[in-house]
């Protein structure tokens, strides 16, 4: 493998990045190529800014990333073949360079590969929708590897993307007994969620409205099956169970937050950090200088997972605020996902979700399996 990559430079910076981090690859320099426009003959700002951003994310005290100043046409494929041909010469045609023709324009690709196959040397292309980078040789064979990138966390995919994490929170720095409640609720959502927690979410609201403050006490009338669950989360110290008037008590306002929509979040993050298959899950994330926070993020293969946690509510004004981050962050590398903690208004909200292209929505007891529903798609 190559210790010298040339790479085209795009406003999409994750396949720029992923070969950089794959698995195995040791690169001593990444040079990025800039695409130009005709009328100014400099690059535009926001390829600049994301050329910045990649020397920002993937310069080391190893690895040297070195912007050019030669610019390329982006709709001339002669352009391109004459720059990175340029730079194939000065970096020495040989086996350690490397030509990333990923990024830019089809014509900036043709030209590039043209330039790589010319010279003699290998080129790759970065395909993550099958998950794979594909290997070009000179002599026209291709070899595919599984992406398999080492140290893509939230906040280097962010970074990468020119922003900044200014909070999070790490599903492993969830209160123990937290985490509990919400996976016990989660699991036995059929039994619980619509008779018993829906209904204690009511009683908060009440008190809310009232501000008749503390105790909040809800009559439940739970069946014989739903005894011993209410009875399970009394012992774990969510609430208090007075057998005597059917009423579930719940004194601590921290808890009541969590009653109301925090479990969700917790059982979300739970069920994605669970199946294995992300590299990192974080839940409450806030960038700096955006407003808005992002319920739950998470990477995996490069592409990060943006995920909206609502409970029992008809209207989200909050899928415009997903997509928003959705776009900002990646764009088609950023997959976005509504999770509901009921399935009333379902297909409304499918029809919400489908027509800002949302990737995904699950409702109630689909949350059971949204990590392995969600990491075995992307």
């Amino acid at each position: 493998m190559g210790k010298d990559m040339i790479s085209l430079v795009s406003d999409q910076r994750m396949q720029n990045v992923i070969p950089v981090l794959q698995d195995m690859a040791v690169w001593n320099r990444i040079f990025l190529v800039l695409s130009k426009d005709r009328r100014t003959q400099q690059p535009h700002p926001r390829f600049k800014q994301s050329a910045q951003d990649l020397k920002a994310v993937l310069e080391t005290d190893k690895r040297t990333v070195i912007i050019s100043d030669e610019y390329i046409d982006p709709y001339s494929i002669g352009s391109t073949d004459k720059v990175v041909t340029a730079l194939i010469q000065q970096l020495g045609a040989d086996n350690t360079v490397m030509v990333n023709i990923s990024g830019g324009t089809k014509p900036m690709a043709i030209g590039a590969l043209r330039a790589a196959q010319s010279a003699g040397v290998p080129s790759l292309y970065t395909n993550t929708e099958d998950n794979e980078i594909l290997w070009l040789a000179p002599d026209g064979s291709i070899r595919s590897e599984e992406i398999k990138v080492l140290g893509l966390d939230v906040a280097l995919y962010i970074r990468a993307y020119g922003a900044e994490i200014a909070s999070a929170l790490r599903v492993d720095d969830l209160p123990k007994d937290r985490r509990f409640w919400a996976e016990f609720i989660g699991d036995n959502h059929r039994m619980l969620y619509k008779r018993i927690i829906v209904q204690v979410d009511r009683a908060i609201t009440e008190v809310h409205r009232a501000k008749t403050g503390f105790p909040v006490r809800c009559r439940v009338s739970p069946t014989r099956n739903q005894l011993p669950l209410i009875q399970r989360l009394t012992d774990a110290g969510l609430w208090t169970w007075d057998k005597n008037t059917e009423e579930i008590i719940v004194s601590d306002p921290m808890i009541t937050q969590f009653l109301h929509g925090g479990w969700i979040e917790a059982y979300v993050a739970s069920q994605m950090q669970n199946s294995g298959l992300f590299d990192e899950v974080l839940l409450n994330v806030t960038l700096k200088g955006m407003d808005g926070e992002i319920d739950l993020a998470a990477v995996r293969n490069g592409k990060l997972v943006l995920i909206e946690c609502k409970s029992n509510v008809q209207r989200s004004e909050q899928l415009n605020k997903l997509d928003a981050f959705r776009r900002r962050l990646g764009g088609p590398f950023a997959k976005a996902f509504y999770a509901r903690a009921g399935d009333e208004y379902a297909d409304s909200i499918r029809a919400q979700c489908k027509k800002i292209q949302l990737d995904g929505v699950f409702f109630g007891e689909e949350l059971q399996s949204i990590g392995r529903q969600i990491g075995g798609a992307i």
